[in-house]
């Protein structure tokens, strides 16, 4: 494929399906893209953090976390991010669904590689080829938190470190997780598990303009703590000496 100089697109194709996963990269791969392949919606966290994208192609019945939550969050998070649905679903509800979820193409399978290119080379087009996808952004060297729309807010030690380790940690952590990066040893559980509650609050309330950004902190009863977008992490900090509250 002749991009006679522009940006290549990168494109990450989500399926569970190893065979036809490793067809997809490899087919979309000859054709000058720059793809990579996963199984799953916490692998593709983990390939966002490693690497911005452009164009998801997604399997719509995936393991865990189907395509169509993935679709929702990863579309209020990065906003101009191309979406395909793949599936073999044909019923004209659930193309709908798609849809309504903020799929940009909704295909059939089985789906023709002619068809899929001429797809990503013309969402990418539309979508503004060499702009990049806006994403919240955070710098641990700096400690500056960067929204989509260029904002700039900035974030105490211990802010940047707990957001750092929920976008490393697949987006998610438990109680027990966060309590041993963030609590102190000289105190009860219960004391640490109100201090943590303390600084996510802290965080939501300093954040709180950009909610509209997509910007979320959620808590999952009894469980811990979700980020509610994808958090590409630059100059990410090594030390794993606990953050105090």
């Amino acid at each position: 494929m002749n991009l006679d100089g522009a940006k290549i697109p990168a494109v990450i194709v989500v399926e569970d399906n190893e065979t036809l996963r490793d067809e997809l990269v490899l087919f979309l791969s000859e054709e000058g893209f720059a793809v990579r392949g996963v199984g799953s919606g916490e692998e593709l966290n983990r390939a966002i953090l490693a690497q911005p994208v452009d164009i998801l192609i997604l399997d719509l019945n995936l393991p865990e976390e189907d395509g169509i939550s993935i679709t929702r969050r990863i579309r209020r998070a990065l906003p101009t991010v191309g979406i395909i649905l793949l599936t073999a679903r044909v019923r004209s509800t659930d193309r709908l669904e798609g849809y309504a979820t903020g799929a940009d193409v909704y295909l059939t399978k089985p789906t023709r590689p002619d068809e899929l290119v001429a797809v990503v080379k013309n969402l990418f087009a539309r979508l503004g080829a060499g702009t990049g996808p806006l994403q919240w952004q955070l710098d641990m060297a700096g400690l500056l938190l960067h929204s989509p729309q260029g904002g700039r807010i900035e974030l105490t030690g211990t802010e940047a470190r707990l957001l750092q380790e929920l976008a490393v940690n697949g987006q998610f952590l438990d109680h027990a997780a966060l309590l041993s990066h963030f609590g102190d040893a000289a105190q009860s559980e219960k004391i640490n598990k109100a201090r943590l509650e303390v600084l996510i609050s802290r965080l939501r309330t300093k954040l709180g303009p950009h909610i509209g950004s997509g910007f979320d902190i959620r808590a999952v009863r009894g469980r811990g703590y979700q980020l509610g977008f994808v958090l590409i992490v630059k100059n990410l900090a090594r030390s794993s000496a606990p953050a105090p509250l």
